[in-house]
Formats: C-alpha cells, structure tokens, sequence
C-alpha cells in the first residue's frame, strides 16, 4: 500500500507506511537544499533584474535533477535570456512548493495531515517533481526507458539494482494520485508563472 487517505473533520489525513515514509522524511530536505543551492547561484546582473527584484542563473545548470525538471516542464528555446528566466520562475516554484511539504512534514510518526487546498496541491507536485528529478537521477526514467507500471512485491526481482529506484518512482507517482484523489481536487496544470 503505497498510502491510505482519508478526509477526517475537512483535513486530508495520509498515513504511510514507516519505511518509506523516513525514506520521505530524509528525501525532502535534500531536493529542498538542491533546489535552494541553484538559487543561491542567481544574481541581479541587470538594470531589469534589479528593478524586479528577480535574480537570474548565470552559469548553466548542472543538477541532472534540476535539469530533468527544467526540460519536463519549461519548452524548449534558443534564446538563453528567455530559457534562465523560466529557469527562475521554474525554481522559484519548485521551492515554494517544497517549503509547504516540508512545513505540513510531521517530525515523528507516519501521519500527514494537509488542512487547505494549496497543502494538497503543493504536496501533490512536490512528489511529483520528486519523482521526475528521482527516476531521472537513478536512470529509471528518461528517453528510452520503458514506463513504470509494474506492482511491487515479493515476486519483484529485487536482486536488479534498479529495482529499489523503480519501486520509490512508482510510490511516490501513487502517493501523488491517492492525495489528489482522496481530495476531490482536479488536477491543476502545473504553472509556475
């Protein structure tokens, strides 16, 4: 069971299983920092950015996490003043997202509790985006590689090594679309504008 969701008094309750949801617990703050040490690579380096307040990339990415993200979500441009300000819009809300899961993220036990709509939905993208950056990194996702629908359990071919990086690709995509479900929330397109 990848987790069980409930509404109880208005409030999307989720309880998961404890293994994977330490592997959640110590996940998070490092896609949080890798998306907060991108940013700390911003700067103002124009009258335009300094007017708006809004520091831009200024050396390429590097993260193959990061990137993934970038390419998955943001379309492709020639023009490298156009691609780092959806870069930075980009990340600016994969942090923002993140800052909300990790503020509703419960120090102790296995139970999760998201009390308004925006919670939900940060959540849902976050495990999403956690998945894309994930698979990628792992080489379980990506071009050339066959989807991820296989159930997991004991007759798994554990001994593959892709295997535990499948399995936490296909949890966190379940866990995604048991508390968008659970909700009764449509699925927003994500924006980051």
């Amino acid at each position: 069971m990848a987790v069980k969701c409930s509404i109880v008094d208005d409030e999307l309750v989720a309880e998961f299983d404890s293994t994977m949801f330490k592997w959640l617990r110590a996940s998070l703050p490092r896609y949080r920092e890798l998306i907060q040490g991108r940013l700390d690579e911003y700067r103002e380096y124009d009258w335009l950015c300094e007017r708006l307040s809004l520091p831009l990339p200024v050396t390429p990415l590097d993260s193959t996490m990061l990137r993934a993200l970038r390419d998955s979500w943001c379309d492709p441009v020639d023009d490298d003043a156009l691609r780092g300000w959806l870069e930075a819009d980009l990340i600016n809300r994969l942090r923002e997202d993140a800052d909300v899961a990790l503020s509703t993220l419960p120090a102790t036990g296995e139970r999760l509790v998201l009390r308004d709509a925006e919670q939900v939905e940060a959540w849902f993208w976050v495990l999403v985006n956690m998945r894309i950056a994930y698979g990628v990194e792992h080489g379980v996702l990506g071009p050339g590689r066959p989807p991820i629908d296989e159930h997991f359990d004991k007759t798994a071919d554990w001994s593959d090594p892709l295997t535990p990086a499948r399995f936490a690709v296909w949890w966190l995509q379940n866990v995604a679309d048991a508390l968008r479900k659970a909700s009764g929330q449509p699925l927003p397109e994500y924006s980051y504008y």
